[in-house]
């Protein structure tokens, strides 16, 4: 009996010394920044989505005391403080809140970054280009929060989905070309060196602009020549005034566009940015949604509540229903 009670003190010494001997620790960010961390922070705030989310799937979600006003997934991230926008954060906000830590992005700006620093604070800045990004993201936020166990369960998961899903469309016989807009006039796309690129070509496509190094725009001569058989677009941005998703349906509005093929086939598609554009945990689920979208021969039915196409077919079914009715009443 004192054996086992013995060995039980000596387990939790164990861990416990573990835990401790953690931190003090230096994290390197992704500009090369050395951040000194003494102890496992209690606090923290996120500037970009991405982060928030990943903070989450960590189960750090208690210590978030502040997030930016795109921070909406999970729910709970809702509730937090919010702090600005991107490049628009309060730095008043942030050091009233006096966060332990914060994990920021390229995008909040340096001088933002660096006013932050000279405050006294530890950041973290992270971006997320490729999915091996994603991972080291993962990581980074996992060991400067000391959860090292969480972040790589969380990795596995993510690349156990992958490998599901690409067993499936390797047995594909096609490899449409896929283009990703994420606006028109001009028309800015996912090019190469992004995830973007990466969830295309794992869902079984190609990108049709792979040759544009990373996020850019091209022309409508290039749009026409290169003839993208499935386009994917981002929800647009009069989507909750009008009633509609403007940007697919600049594809279907634009004569000059009537030759593509994605267009003729009625194969221009809306899927969920969220899920599309943010470097976190659920670009599994994007990988799905686009593999569906890709490859239906093999998944089955396009997925209608996640992904629209253009409306003119649905309408016209109503219309031949409700005709349809009138003719049997009558």
């Amino acid at each position: 009996m004192k054996l086992r009670i013995l060995l039980s003190a000596l387990i939790i010494a164990a861990v416990f010394i573990t835990s401790a001997s953690a931190f003090p620790l230096t994290i390197t960010d992704d500009y090369g920044y050395n951040s000194v961390i003494d102890n496992e922070p209690q606090t923290i705030v996120s500037l970009a989505p991405s982060n928030t989310e990943i903070l989450f799937a960590l189960f750090l979600g208690d210590k978030v005391i502040g997030d930016t006003t795109y921070c909406y997934y999970p729910e709970e991230a809702k509730n937090k403080t919010k702090i600005g926008g991107y490049s628009t954060i309060s730095i008043e906000k942030i050091t009233a809140l006096n966060p332990d830590i914060i994990f920021a992005n390229g995008l909040n700006g340096q001088e933002n970054i660096d006013h932050l620093r000279q405050l006294g604070f530890t950041v973290i800045v992270i971006d997320q280009n490729t999915i091996a990004d994603v991972y080291k993201a993962i990581n980074t936020i996992g060991s400067a929060c000391g959860k090292e166990k969480e972040a790589a369960d969380l990795i596995g998961d993510m690349k156990n989905k992958i490998d599901e899903i690409t067993k499936k469309v390797s047995s594909a016989e096609t490899k449409p070309k896929v283009m990703h807009a994420m606006s028109v006039d001009p028309y800015w796309i996912s090019g190469g060196n992004t995830f973007q690129d990466e969830l295309i070509a794992l869902a079984g496509g190609q990108n049709a602009f792979s040759d544009v190094d990373g996020w850019g725009t091209v022309t409508l001569e290039k749009l026409i020549t290169t003839d993208p058989e499935i386009i994917l677009t981002d929800p647009g941005a009069d989507m909750g005034t009008v009633g509609e998703n403007t940007l697919q349906q600049a594809f279907f509005k634009d004569s000059r566009l009537a030759s593509i093929t994605a267009v003729k086939n009625n194969d221009v598609y809306v899927i969920d940015a969220d899920i599309f554009d943010r470097g976190g945990p659920r670009l599994t689920e994007a990988l799905e949604k686009v593999a569906e979208l890709i490859h239906p021969e093999i998944f089955g039915e396009t997925p209608k509540e996640e992904t629209t196409k253009s409306p003119a077919p649905i309408l016209a079914m109503a219309v031949g229903l409700i005709f349809a009715a009138v003719i049997i009443r009558k």
